[in-house]
């Protein structure tokens, strides 16, 4: 959505029943975490225990979870103990499948 924070693009993009936000945490090979977010928050929230993951991000079709978009790849994700990790993740209009 070319850095716009717009909930009405995110609608525009998705179809007519909208997506959701979806992010898939693995540490190592191990799915450890299957978050979904409406895409109009434009924010989730995972709590996850103090180590290194990586993850996954798509936008997904609400109901189906048919890909909306490509797959960004999260790497080197680090928790640490006491600390929040903020990411921001960008859609740009190029990853609309």
């Amino acid at each position: 959505m070319n850095r716009r924070s717009d909930p009405r693009a995110c609608a525009r993009f998705a179809g007519r029943e909208g997506a959701d936000f979806e992010l898939i945490v693995y540490r190592g090979s191990r799915e450890v975490a299957r978050e979904y977010a409406s895409c109009e928050d434009f924010s989730i929230t995972v709590d996850l225990p103090p180590d290194e993951y990586r993850a996954i991000a798509t936008l997904v079709e609400r109901g189906d979870e048919r890909p909306v978009t490509t797959t960004l790849p999260l790497e080197d994700l680090r928790i640490v103990r006491g600390a929040q990790l903020n990411i921001d993740v960008d859609f740009p209009s190029t990853s609309f499948l």
